[in-house]
């Protein structure tokens, strides 16, 4: 239903659901000039035509219709040079998983298995985090397929690995050793397999395991933030003895790094882009890539990447080249919201990068100006780029200017409590931090006031009950010589935090 809100809310989207994509037709350039998708439900066929194409289909089907180039499986250390791609059969993928969840009733109910479950015994479980602490949903490690092909043999994957959640649950509830699990019964069970590893489509740049260890710091063209541990998944997966066991490397082998723009654009199709699990990367690469929150910021990358190339004409390919167009791409994913290393605000159209800012009082070591750091990110431990106040002060924060600015919108980008993992998980470790609505450490109720250069003050905007990390302030253009911003309350946390507050005419 959130998807669905947000997606039904922006003006720009034509939402095409139950719909598949079965074809596309390209030009003598290679190019696609049409993609089809058809939609059972409807009896209906699109022929849907554009200038830039996304494949954010997981699988790069939209690249293989196309005819471009694609990668699958693991390719071992003589391929790209990898220390650590011979950890498996050649050919070989990480697997798929379903879930399931259960909930408590209030009496026992008995559970029989049917008859092609698999037979679960004690050596099956071994290093696997099962307990009676996190019998409500699971299990990420219930997962095979890897030595298939997890699209073509989407049904024996699907049976075997419900073969395997039906085994599991009745261990758990008939074994006799998860006693607190009588009054349990499972409530869902997916049938939709949870896709890791299938096909990667071949792109301008292919990231490898050398890229993510150096930072990618060769690269001028990154455009995104990638950090997860290089982990891989033994294609074996619920079978691989002696129990379930990933490779990762070591945490501090893997510092944050930018992904370079030429990992989402097509080699062989000129106007194609790729986001999510199916970017260009060697298959140590992927078990970096693929996870959710960097395919998110991937997307958003890629998405303002087409928007440029609209706007200007070009392919995605000419674009990464123009080193002005990179840069005015870096700026407006910068003024987005987005993170990318080693880059900063140098927005022209931004007024404050040029204020003085003043505030009521600062905690923790941090300062006013630090919100026209151009800088949208700090280590925990730091706040050399944030703003914090305690909200008990009722504090306040203003930008003043040397000469009246003509000022129709203010940007504020908020901490949103991102160091908290929020996710669906079955780990009470994992789950008795998370904090189900808006994080408290984000701005809820502030009043955004404008100085006229006669000295009056007039109120711009009135935010109440914010839940979001980027606010933006529109109103009536106005002369001002100092804008200020009155924190009245946040979500929960003791302090007020503020990344970046830009103001624009």
């Amino acid at each position: 239903m959130l998807l669905y809100e947000k997606c039904v809310g922006e003006k720009n989207i034509t939402l095409l659901l139950d719909t598949t994509l079965v074809s596309a037709e390209t030009n003598e350039d290679a190019s696609i000039s049409k993609a089809i998708a058809r939609c059972d439900y409807s009896f209906t066929i699109y022929e849907i035509c554009a200038q830039t194409y996304v494949d954010a289909t997981g699988d790069a089907r939209l690249a293989m219709e196309a005819g471009a180039a694609v990668m699958s499986g693991r390719e071992g250390k003589a391929k790209f040079g990898e220390s650590r791609a011979d950890f498996d059969i050649l050919g070989s993928r990480q697997g798929a998983s379903l879930m399931f969840s259960s909930v408590e009733c209030d009496r026992p109910v008995p559970f029989v298995a049917p008859k092609w479950a698999v037979k679960i015994k004690p050596e099956h479980l071994k290093h696997r985090p099962l307990n009676a602490g996190n019998l409500n949903f699971g299990y990420w490690w219930i997962e095979t397929g890897g030595r298939w092909d997890v699209n073509r043999d989407l049904e024996q994957t699907r049976h075997e690995l419900l073969a395997i959640i039906l085994g599991v649950w009745d261990y758990v509830k008939n074994s006799g050793k998860f006693p607190s699990a009588k009054n349990r019964v499972i409530d869902f069970v997916g049938f939709i397999p949870g896709k890791r590893d299938t096909y990667r489509v071949v792109g301008e740049h292919i990231l490898t395991q050398q890229d993510i260890e150096s930072g990618c710091k060769a690269y001028d063209d990154g455009v995104c933030v990638g950090g997860w541990q290089l982990g891989d998944h033994p294609s074996g997966g619920f079978w691989s003895p002696p129990g379930y066991v990933a490779h990762y490397a070591k945490t501090s082998d893997v510092s944050p790094y930018n992904i370079p723009l030429g990992c989402y654009i097509s080699r062989d199709v000129p106007n194609l882009m790729m986001a999510g699990r199916d970017i260009s990367c060697s298959h140590v690469a992927f078990g970096s890539t693929r996870i959710m929150l960097t395919c998110a910021v991937g997307g958003q990358a890629v998405g303002a990447t087409a928007a440029m190339c609209a706007e200007n004409a070009i392919t995605p390919a000419k674009l990464r080249a123009d080193k002005a167009l990179m840069g005015k791409l870096k700026q407006r994913l910068l003024r987005s919201g987005q993170t990318i290393l080693g880059e900063k605000n140098t927005d022209e159209n931004d007024l404050a990068r040029t204020a003085k800012v003043t505030a009521s009082s600062s905690a923790l070591n941090s300062s006013p100006e630090n919100v026209i750091s151009g800088v949208q990110f700090d280590n925990l431990e730091e706040n050399k780029n944030r703003w914090l106040a305690k909200i008990s002060s009722k504090p306040w924060i203003k930008l003043e200017f040397d000469e009246n600015k003509k000022v129709s919108s203010v940007r504020f980008n908020f901490d949103s409590g991102t160091r908290r993992i929020d996710q669906t998980s079955s780990l009470y470790d994992i789950k008795k931090f998370m904090i189900r609505g808006p994080q408290p450490e984000l701005v809820k109720d502030f009043d955004l006031t404008a100085i006229t250069p006669d000295g009056h003050q007039v109120k711009l905007a009135q935010v109440r009950g914010n839940y979001l990390r980027n606010v933006i302030c529109k109103f009536v253009p106005i002369q001002v010589k100092a804008i200020r911003a009155d924190i009245l309350a946040t979500n929960g946390d003791k302090y007020a935090r503020i990344y970046e507050i830009r103001a624009e005419a």
